[in-house]
């Protein structure tokens, strides 16, 4: 998802955060092909921005659970508003740096790091029909209270477990978070029980977002939210400029299950949002909310999505281009200004299962590597336009120190059949010693892929690698989302999954590699998929085969960055990195992603959302 620079309370943390922004960060104000303009333009209000979605949200753009690219752009730039943001705009653009947005200012921090205050702007209101209630600082500690409740599943609660008494609440052992106080209703004071190097970046997610108080039980512990589950989405209240059609007919004085859904909200077909009249731009400086509807309907394919864009039915699409739509504009003078490729804090990985066989044994995964023809995967995937090769599994941009880091290195990255057989020999699944997997687990191995285009033809390809070292496999593909549920939930058993992609919670190396390798992450959480820190326990109770073991555990040195400022921050990111690369080795990194967006003619003020890694539909406008 993947999603950030930050002003800390040592000079050090802010040089650190700094060094990990993307470089090039001046605004360039000539006019682009289609008209936009950085800085400088204005741009017409009104129209109706039209979406297709090849798939449907991941988690229903519940700020709690949502954990997907386009549902977090759908949050942040127009439902929800938290206490600090950032300008939506790209990286180049300033767009990682963390910004008051709810908050006055930036939070104020006691010497030791551990007492963070937050002053919020006042008058700010809900949408209908609760455009007569204050957002307060209330409201972010019932937001907390929703995340760490175990009923509500959310989806990265671990970033937040650094605040006192938040694990409490998820261990059932408090019903409040100790931690969070309101001496006003303008002020939030946060304990927390160590120093957390990126504290402020946890306050932009959509998790962070405020919960009104309930009109029908004023003291409920989480508001509004009361009595719902996963379908959280539909009922929140907005704070931002745009809301669900219908939800000014919301009926929050009744019980969760007879309230109605508002019209705009029709899962895994349609999303309709219309302008929040309680939003006020005056006290909103980053979103400009040009468009007056956005509309985004699910279930068309990325061919049709992409035909549909170039007649103008359609205005952009919730996918990257694939080879076809980017040669298709390249070659069309009409349409050459229309392809946006920017680069982000993602990549594109294949995940290896640490725990399933053949993937449970290192030598297999280092084989793995070694074999694969990254090259040809970014040829298939659209060439250069999409990317980079991503030789270490923390990208370069929050690394920058390690941009030579290749533990891998191929002549050209087109991989080597010859050092993957001189890893594979050293392999139990090797039974002859030499150089191919001949174990009856190395046959037939699943490999659960996207079946959006081009996956299939990517999936193909490393299927061919990996039969050059005797490893055959099955390939299951999915809708995206289904994908990503089956490679996330470790009773899936997928042991291969080359489909996935992450894009940086935040602009920290602990956004990218929390979610993805720290225990915590495991099922029911999100998204260590290459089940890290798994115990045999967990793996019998999940169904693994018999016998095994205890997964690589990358716990305790994930924990011993998270106080860290500096250049020493960097630096034990850095051995994190080289501990994935040679030691645990979950996945096989292959391209540093660019996000490449194809826009209808008649779209003005593009940018990509660097807190998303999608178009900023808070900026976009559309000609006449």
């Amino acid at each position: 998802m993947s999603r950030y620079k930050l002003i800390a309370v040592a000079a050090a943390l802010v040089v650190a955060m700094a060094a990990c922004s993307s470089s090039g960060t001046t605004n360039n104000n000539t006019p682009s092909p289609n008209g936009s303009s950085a800085g400088t333009t204005t741009f017409q209000r009104g129209g109706t921005l039209n979406i297709g979605m090849n798939s449907d949200f991941h988690e229903g753009a519940d700020p709690a659970r949502e954990y997907y690219t386009i549902g977090w752009e759908f949050l942040h730039c127009c439902l929800t508003r938290t206490l600090l943001s950032y300008n939506l705009k790209g990286p180049n653009e300033g767009g990682n740096t963390v910004v008051p947005d709810l908050a006055s200012a930036l939070p104020q921090s006691s010497t030791d790091g551990l007492t963070w205050t937050f002053t919020l702007r006042q008058g700010i209101k809900y949408a209908p029909p609760l455009q007569n209630v204050t957002v307060t600082s209330a409201d972010f500690v019932r937001a907390l209270l929703r995340e760490a409740t175990s009923a509500t599943t959310a989806s990265y609660p671990f970033y937040y477990d650094d605040i006192a008494g938040f694990s409490d609440v998820e261990n059932g052992k408090a019903k409040t978070i100790s931690g969070l106080s309101t001496p006003d209703p303008t002020t939030l004071v946060v304990k927390l029980n160590s120093p957390l190097g990126y504290f402020p970046f946890i306050w932009t997610l959509p998790a962070a977002s405020p919960i009104p108080p309930s009109p029908a039980d004023p003291n409920a512990p989480i508001g509004i939210a009361t009595g719902h589950g996963p379908e959280f989405a539909q009922f929140l209240s907005s704070t931002g400029p745009y809301m669900w059609q219908g939800a000014d007919q919301l009926d929050y004085s009744k019980p969760a299950a007879q309230q109605k859904a508002p019209s705009g909200y029709q899962a895994g077909k349609s999303y309709v949002l219309v302008r929040n009249p309680s939003w006020d731009a005056s006290t909103d400086p980053y979103r400009k909310a040009y468009v007056d509807q956005i509309q985004a309907t699910v279930g068309a394919t990325v061919p049709d999505l992409e035909n549909k864009i170039q007649s103008g039915e359609l205005d952009t699409m919730d996918q990257q281009a694939n080879a076809q739509g980017i040669q298709a504009f390249e070659t069309n003078p009409d349409l050459k200004g229309f392809i946006h490729s920017d680069p982000t804090f993602g990549e594109y990985y294949i995940n290896l299962n640490t725990a399933f066989p053949p993937f449970d044994d290192v030598h297999v995964r280092k084989a793995a590597n070694w074999v694969t023809d990254k090259a040809g995967l970014i040829r298939l995937f659209g060439g250069s336009i999409k990317g980079t090769v991503a030789t270490h599994d923390i990208p370069n941009t929050m690394l920058p120190n390690e941009q030579g880091y290749n533990p891998y290195s191929t002549p050209g990255n087109g991989g080597s059949v010859a050092k993957a057989k001189a890893e594979m020999m050293q392999s139990k699944y090797d039974t002859n010693h030499d150089g191919m997997c001949d174990a009856p687990q190395c046959k037939d191995v699943t490999m659960v892929i996207d079946a959006a285009d081009p996956n299939p033809k990517l999936a193909a390809l490393f299927q061919q690698n990996l039969a050059s070292i005797g490893i055959t496999v099955r390939i299951q593909p999915f809708q995206t989302t289904t994908m990503y549920t089956k490679c996330e939930t470790a009773t899936s058993l997928a042991p291969i999954c080359p489909s996935e992609g992450w894009y940086a919670d935040f602009n920290d190396p602990a956004g990218y590699v929390t979610g993805l390798f720290s225990s915590a992450s495991l099922t029911p959480s999100c998204c260590d998929d290459s089940e890290l820190g798994a115990t045999p326990d967990q793996l019998k109770k999940w169904g693994y085969p018999s016998g095994a073991t205890a997964a690589p555990n990358m716990d305790d040195q994930l924990n011993a960055c998270t106080p860290t400022s500096g250049q020493g921050r960097l630096q034990c990111y850095a051995n994190v990195d080289k501990t994935l690369m040679e030691t645990t080795v979950p996945w096989i990194p292959w391209i540093n992603a660019n996000e490449v967006v194809l826009t209808s003619t008649r779209v003005q003020n593009y940018h990509l959302d660097a807190s998303t890694g999608w178009i900023s539909l808070a900026l976009v406008a559309l000609k006449k």
